[in-house]
């Protein structure tokens, strides 16, 4: 009885472990992340345009953020409808970013 008692008070502690390391992504080195749907709008739009200046004012005014060294990142959702794929970044806060800049 106790093994069972055990057993049910661990198991969802293994399956969250696991369900946390599938989800576990690594944001590659010179990638892009923004705080807000609508900056990530703006950001995919200037990189389709190749406007370097508007990349640089999402930068430069904090809504976006270039990586410059890879960072360990939670993959909250995937990349849907032209919607950037939500990720948990290491500060708890959440971003949106292109998977092609996430790694497993």
């Amino acid at each position: 009885m106790k093994l069972a008692a055990l057993l049910l008070a661990v198991a969802p502690l293994v399956s969250t472990a696991v369900m946390a390391a599938e989800q576990s992504r690594t944001l590659i080195a010179n990638s892009v992340y923004c705080f807000k749907n609508g900056d990530w709008s703006d950001m995919v739009e200037a990189s389709a345009d190749r406007d370097e200046d508007a990349v640089m004012q999402l930068v430069n005014a904090g809504k976006c953020r270039m990586v410059t060294k890879a960072m360990k990142v939670m993959m909250v959702e995937p990349e849907e409808g032209g919607v950037g794929a939500l990720i948990l970044l290491p500060s708890g806060k959440t971003a949106l970013t292109t998977e092609h800049f996430l790694r497993r």
